[in-house]
């Protein structure tokens, strides 16, 4: 095993087909589908808006990460593969009302392969990066978390520390719910949750090489972008293929009614060489129309 195959994608909790309000079993059969259908499956598979148990998620026994990891190994088995996923489930909001189940949850989720070996993880209590400007409505905000795993890499004989996010959206009365799309990554609560996610980063980190990855809600080059690479990480998609700030503007990995916007984002330390990225989009290739985003998957040179 020379090489790392890592995705990220935001899944819109299995319900895109629903448009986000109810989660189906035959919708999440299509994601998992999706993903085992490649020549090369990813090893590490990072997940952001996954729920555990709610209405939304359709009252299910078993949560969602659960009933969708067991559909990968079904559909692997069934393609004569033998592939199984360890499975991390980070939660982070529950809405719900006395006495009812709840009405839907949040959260992020990371899965392993069998053959790496997870060294440590949050999962049980994931960083609260949440920026809350009134305290008074803390109760109400949602929170937005920091997930972490390290994996053993045993061809290299090290370690890798991968983080997974979901920042939350610009502050509607900083830049106004009619420029949203073009001002991702212009809050200051952006930025203050990147600051944040930073401190929980310093806080987890080993001695080895890092990946951050997730739904960032940011555009290239905003402010909240601009705090990560600040920071010495690097923008591997877009240090790979060498592309500017108006070429991934062109690049959607997810889309705003008919705006297209490049807001997933895969960043990595210096030290981590990449010998590929997959060209996947929200409106084309064969993950489009799965999700309101498109996944981004990365092959790391392990050396």
């Amino acid at each position: 095993m020379n090489h790392l195959r890592l995705m990220t994608w935001n899944v819109r909790y299995f319900s895109h087909g629903l448009k986000g309000l109810r989660s189906t079993p035959g919708w999440m059969k299509r994601l998992a589908r999706a993903i085992c259908d490649r020549d090369d499956p990813p090893d590490i598979i990072a997940l952001q808006e996954v729920e555990t148990r709610s209405l939304r998620g359709g009252l299910h026994a078993s949560p969602q990460l659960d009933r969708f990891a067991l559909l990968l190994h079904e559909g692997f088995a069934e393609r004569g593969h033998k592939r199984h996923y360890q499975t991390l489930y980070y939660p982070a909001h529950r809405y719900s009302l006395p006495g009812l189940p709840d009405l839907y949850t949040t959260g992020l989720a990371t899965l392993v392969r069998d053959e790496l070996h997870i060294e440590a993880h949050n999962a049980e209590e994931p960083h609260d990066i949440t920026h809350v400007r009134l305290p008074a409505f803390k109760r109400w905000k949602q929170r937005r978390i920091a997930a972490h795993v390290r994996v053993g890499l045993p061809c290299a004989h090290a370690s890798i520390d991968l983080f997974n996010t979901h920042l939350s959206l610009p502050a509607f009365f900083e830049v106004g719910p009619h420029r949203v799309p073009s001002h991702m990554g212009h809050g200051s609560n952006q930025v203050a949750e990147m600051s944040r996610l930073l401190e929980a980063i310093a806080e987890c980190r080993g001695a080895g090489p890092a990946v951050v990855v997730g739904d960032f809600n940011s555009w290239p080059c905003s402010p909240a972008w601009t705090t990560l690479t600040e920071a010495g990480f690097v923008d591997a998609f877009a240090d790979h293929h060498h592309h500017d700030a108006e070429i991934l503007d062109n690049l959607g990995t997810a889309a705003f009614g008919p705006r297209k916007m490049h807001i997933d984002h895969i960043f990595s330390t210096p030290d981590l060489s990449w010998q590929n990225f997959e060209d996947h989009a929200v409106d084309r290739g064969p993950f489009a129309g799965l999700s309101d985003h498109a996944p981004k998957v990365g092959i790391l040179h392990l050396g």
